[in-house]
């Protein structure tokens, strides 16, 4: 007959099982929805598997004529290649699938535009074979590799608090459930290896922390194979030798075991250097310096530490953002409500970990204290780690750098908050609050995997044959597809809104290629005021993958500049074109020819405030706000004049000499005309420039008499006159948007 005792740990035991079948089953979901190299650097860390299996070797920085990531330590890429190494792909290392030209449009927002950094293909479909099995295999290994990053947590849990194995059930969850993590777990990188080799080191530490007998020839042993397999997953942990030392000498200390100390640190080095010594030695041989980092940086840039603690700490929420769940490069993230949501989680966690030391709770300190405090020295080590590589790398923000953490963190967390539950007077703290726990991040993983990252590669909404279409056109683009009709979601738009187009098309042929979708929205001056191109089906639907009979809604976004001009008609138009440049003829159902790009609807552009010309609400560095402008003209002539108008505001830090500067400018980046004012000391044209006082701010600009037809842009600036550094426009939230501002255009006939 079991006790109370041993049959909570049989459920517990059984429901941590049921966490690693969850955590399995979802990351192997995420491998099949992503497709093949959308993760973070995927098509690197698999070229270097593949060179493996193909070349018997291990790469070389700079020498294999691709990004193999060839820096990295090979234990994730050999286990890789062990596995794959009896496909063959019948493809190059050096293979690159076709990329999606505007896969990076308005990353930061939420939704499914252009996500795809490539054009996938009917070759990626199930039943894999070739490339796409291999790198399916592979992520399967990785998965693996996870499903022991989340046990480890839960081992880390049960040798902390043995009996109270609740806790470590509860810790388990913030990783097996992090979308991150079973994000990067599906997809090929040495991420999650590094995060099983960093827990694996806590794991150890943690228990020779609460070993009676201390120290012992055994945990020398068992810490440098440890910390050796460690430096071979990944080099980032190489700064764990100091939370071994430092557990190390803690224990030597507390139990008198100086002898013992230097035997256990000589078997570490030994053991270290046995394991992980030659891939430094080929470091040294190769690249002259062990580590292999300087040739690194030469082919991936670095930064210069003193100039960067500025945007390293304006980077940390982005990199807090990618530990939990920003997918691909960065440019598939979740709604910014979830982010902040586990910031005021983890924020109460850790003044939880406060509350033993408030109450006085001796017995509590006495049990968890030191591991507590362990697990906390690790979470800020990885974050000075993970932050020096801001102040290095322009590639730093990345949460799974944090990865090797990561349980130590979740453990934290769940223990945070279990020390706010006990204060409740009739709570009895056990399994249901860490079920609760895996419950509720199970289901932020789900939301996150089935709810935008699938959304992010979707293939766009079809649409039945018998739909009453909005607006029927049936307008035929070359033989191949039709377009059935379409909807344009307003008449009337503002600087800096968008105006949505549902297009509703119909395969009638297979088409011979890949062709781009354009929209065009043109004044009545015949001046561009924007436009948007992409492959159909916002880069998931590319038209070589079309099949007569397909019929599918394709929706657009396109946004109107913020300095777009005002008071005026547009008219919004849409076509297609070959990548090579030639635009498909267009045809009504009775065969009259339309042209090569068919006119949709007319849009009013409206000025969104009153009070300026062009109202605009431009902060160039917190000194100067640019409110609006105007053109005396927009249709030009070679030698015309041309003032430009800026409408500036004062702002209360005003003090620094300025120079206004404004560039008449081609689509190459040519100047063609320079015009500039000048403000100093608060003073405008001798006159003092008073805070919340706007100037008219004219410059005459003379067009050169042999300048080429065409469109151009007008370029504004604040320039610092003493350094000559143009300012930078600051958004509300406080981030740099760019150094100038580019108002609309104006055309030369």
């Amino acid at each position: 007959m079991k006790t109370c005792a041993e049959q909570s740990r049989s459920i517990e035991t059984k429901a941590m099982i049921v966490v690693l079948v969850g955590f399995v089953v979802l990351a192997l979901s995420a491998s099949v929805i992503n497709p093949l190299h959308e993760a973070t650097d995927e098509l690197r860390h698999y070229r270097f598997v593949r060179y493996i299996v193909q070349t018997h070797a291990l790469p070389v920085q700079g020498e294999e004529g691709c990004s193999v990531q060839g820096h990295h330590p090979p234990l994730f890429y050999l286990l890789g290649a062990l596995t794959t190494a009896w496909i063959d792909t019948g493809r190059d290392v050096c293979y690159t699938p076709p990329e999606n030209p505007f896969w990076n449009y308005r990353y930061w927002e939420v939704g499914n535009d252009n996500k795809n950094q490539y054009l996938h293909y009917a070759d990626e479909a199930f039943p894999w074979h070739g490339e796409a099995l291999a790198a399916h295999i592979i992520r399967a290994v990785n998965v693996l590799i996870g499903a022991g990053v989340v046990w480890i947590t839960w081992l880390i849990g049960r040798a902390i608090w043995p009996e109270r194995p609740y806790l470590a059930l509860g810790g388990a969850a913030f990783v097996a459930f992090n979308p991150m993590f079973v994000y990067m777990a599906g997809a090929i990188n040495n991420d999650v290896i590094a995060a099983l080799s960093g827990s694996a080191v806590t794991l150890a530490c943690v228990r020779l922390l609460r070993d009676e007998r201390g120290l012992s020839r055994r945990w020398g042993v068992i810490l440098g194979a440890l910390y050796g397999l460690a430096l071979m997953s990944k080099f980032n942990l190489a700064a764990i030798a100091g939370l071994i030392e430092a557990v190390v000498i803690y224990v030597a200390w507390r139990k008198k075991q100086w002898r013992l100390w230097l035997e256990a640190n000589l078997l570490i080095a030994g053991l270290t250097l046995l394991i992980a010594g030659w891939w430094f030695v080929r470091n040294q041989i190769l690249y002259g310096e062990p580590t292999g980092v300087q040739r690194l940086t030469e082919l991936w840039g670095v930064r210069n530490p003193a100039d960067s603690w500025g945007v390293a700490i304006f980077e940390l929420p982005y990199a807090w953002s990618s530990l939990w769940g920003r997918f691909g490069y960065g440019q598939v993230p979740l709604p910014d409500g979830i982010y902040k949501g586990l910031w005021w989680v983890t924020a109460v966690a850790f003044l939880g970990l406060l509350l033993p030391i408030i109450r006085r709770q001796k017995d509590e300190l006495r049990q968890s204290g030191m591991p507590v405090l362990f697990l906390l020295l690790t979470v800020g080590l990885f974050f000075s780690v993970l932050f020096s590589y801001l102040l290095i790398s322009p590639a730093g923000p990345m949460g799974r750098f944090f990865f090797p953490a990561l349980p130590s963190l979740a453990v934290l967390i769940f223990y945070g908050l279990s020390r706010w539950l006990v204060l409740i007077p009739t709570s009895k703290f056990n399994i249901n609050y860490s079920l609760f726990a895996n419950a509720a991040m199970a289901m932020l993983t789900i939301v996150a995997l089935f709810g935008f990252l699938r959304a992010a590669y979707a293939r766009p909404v079809s649409f039945a044959v018998d739909t009453a279409v909005p607006h029927p056109i049936n307008a035929q683009f070359d033989t191949f597809v039709t377009l059935r009709g379409y909807q344009v979601s307003t008449e009337t738009v503002h600087p800096g809104e968008p105006i949505d187009i549902d297009l509703y098309w119909e395969v009638t042929a297979k088409p011979p290629g890949d062709y781009l979708l354009f929209v065009h929205l043109i004044d009545k001056e015949g001046t561009m005021v924007a436009q948007r191109d992409t492959h159909p089906g916002l880069g998931n639907f590319p038209s070589s993958q079309w099949q007569p009979g397909d019929r599918f809604i394709d929706s657009v976004r396109l946004y109107l500049p913020e300095t777009a001009y005002t008071n005026t008609i547009a008219e919004l138009s849409i076509g297609l074109y070959a990548p090579e440049g030639y635009r498909l003829g267009i045809t009504q159902a009775d065969g009259a020819f339309l042209g090569d790009a068919l006119m949709l609807a007319t849009v009013a552009i409206e000025p969104a405030s009153t009070g300026y010309p062009n109202p605009l609400n431009q902060n160039f560095n917190n000194e100067a706000r640019l409110a609006g402008y105007e053109y005396s003209t927009r249709q030009l002539s070679p030698g015309d004049n041309l003032d430009v108008t800026l409408y500036w505001e004062a702002l209360p830090a005003l003090e620094t000499n300025y120079i206004i500067r404004v560039r008449f400018i081609g689509e190459d980046g040519t100047i063609y005309v320079r015009g500039n004012t000048q403000i100093e000391s608060g003073l405008y044209g001798g006159t003092v420039w008073q805070p919340g006082e706007v100037i008219q701010d004219i410059h005459h600009l003379t067009l050169p008499p042999d300048i080429s037809a065409g469109s151009y842009l007008i370029y504004a600036a604040l320039i610092d006159s003493v350094t000559k550094e143009p300012q930078n426009i600051v958004a509300d939230d406080g981030h740099w948007i760019n150094d100038h501002l580019l108002l609309a255009r104006v055309n030369v006939r």
